[in-house]
């Protein structure tokens, strides 16, 4: 996984300040389903920005879960919604 500067990292957050949320994480959390639609997002725009369940210590591990699974970076966590970036060559 590449590490951004904090410039970059700015600019990313920039952009998915304004973008509404791409999918929401539901009950069943993670599923292969979940991951593979998350996939053909990040294929396509490098970047996505997903909706978290309301319990704190469950954020935590969907975000290392999810970053992991997709090897993307979390750009961005604020309340209930993640932003993340998986870096194109």
């Amino acid at each position: 996984m590449v590490e951004l500067s904090g410039k970059e990292k700015r600019e990313i957050r920039g952009i998915l300040k304004t973008r509404p949320i791409d999918l929401k994480v539901g009950k069943r959390g993670l599923t292969h389903e979940f991951i593979r639609e998350c996939s053909k997002i990040l294929g396509k725009e490098a970047m996505i920005k997903l909706g978290l369940p309301a319990d704190k210590e469950l954020q935590k591990k969907v975000i290392e879960e999810f970053s992991q699974e997709t090897t993307s970076l979390c750009i961005a966590k604020v309340g209930k919604t993640a932003a993340f970036y998986q870096h194109h060559e």
